[in-house]
């Protein structure tokens, strides 16, 4: 699992680690169609800001991976 910095606020975390989880089981699989939904939903998915959330930058660069389909890749 992708590990983000916890910060003062941030996004709220249970949300991302849940879309996070199943946008890199969708990825993984062998599914065209799930893939690709993953991959529109990640374009286009918002989360709360909240006290002691994730760091936005590192999730909002992390969707912009997962987007691409290569959540993986640290460029």
């Amino acid at each position: 699992m992708t590990q983000f910095t916890t910060e003062f606020h941030g996004y709220k975390r249970a949300e991302v680690d849940k879309f996070v989880q199943t946008a890199n089981d969708a990825i993984a699989s062998n599914d065209p169609a799930r893939r690709a939904k993953a991959q529109a939903d990640a374009q286009a998915v918002t989360f709360p800001v909240t006290l002691r959330g994730y760091n936005r930058r590192e999730v909002d660069h992390y969707l912009r991976r997962i987007a691409k389909g290569r959540p993986d890749d640290r460029a």
